[in-house]
């Protein structure tokens, strides 16, 4: 499951509503030499889960570069995988090489309109964005899947949506630790706002899941 901020390409101009980021949220390597290759699309959605998986889920930041430094090697105007080496590199200590990646980023979120992403961006360059949102973030994932507080971990997620209503990450773990306190009804809208996301950034994995949910029997 996801556990932080998804994958974009670079392309036509989308609202900042479509594109997301954060957290969270948020692969496994491409094809191997010698081995039938897989459309380009399903290695980069495989390999965006198992770096968002390491950053959120098992706070591996130096795992979770390598794999986000995969997608870019493939393909380097990966909106979601600029968004998340940056981050991964804050995490693990390593602000001087994530500036140019947020430099990047501010420049692709311009590109596509993408206010919020743009202003996640400039507070990181002006070295006040790893701050409040990340430990808001981060206080959230810890108390969901390492205390299995879902009551807490509800109440972080919803600081950061206030802050950033269109940060991926959190949208996805809200409706996830909704669901888990039972609260379908308000997960659903959660859902629908991440299956939207997710389709928009082409994230694969992520939209699979939030179907399934949407589909799932009350």
């Amino acid at each position: 499951m996801l556990k932080a901020h998804a994958a974009e390409r670079h392309g036509p101009r989308r609202s900042g509503r479509q594109l997301a980021l954060a957290l969270m949220v948020p692969l496994l390597v491409g094809p191997w030499a010698g081995c039938s290759p897989k459309p380009a699309a399903d290695d980069d959605a495989t390999t965006m889960k198992a770096g968002l998986d390491a950053l959120s889920a098992r706070h591996d930041p130096g795992v979770a570069v390598a794999a986000f430094r995969k997608v870019l090697e493939h393909n380097p105007n990966h909106y979601g995988a600029t968004f998340q080496l940056a981050a991964a590199l804050e995490a693990a200590g390593r602000p001087d090489e994530a500036r140019p990646l947020w430099e990047k980023m501010l420049a692709m979120a311009e590109s596509h309109d993408d206010k919020q992403t743009a202003a996640t961006a400039r507070a990181h360059l002006a070295g006040d964005g790893s701050g409040s949102e990340a430990a808001t973030m981060q206080a959230g994932l810890d108390a969901f899947y390492a205390r299995h507080d879902s009551a807490e971990a509800i109440g972080q997620f919803r600081k950061v949506l206030a802050r950033n209503p269109t940060h991926y990450g959190a949208t996805f773990q809200l409706a996830s630790a909704l669901d888990a306190a039972d609260k379908r009804a308000e997960a659903r809208p959660l859902w629908e706002k991440t299956l939207q996301m997710a389709d928009a950034t082409q994230d694969t994995a992520t939209a699979d899941t939030a179907r399934a949910r949407l589909q799932a029997k009350p």
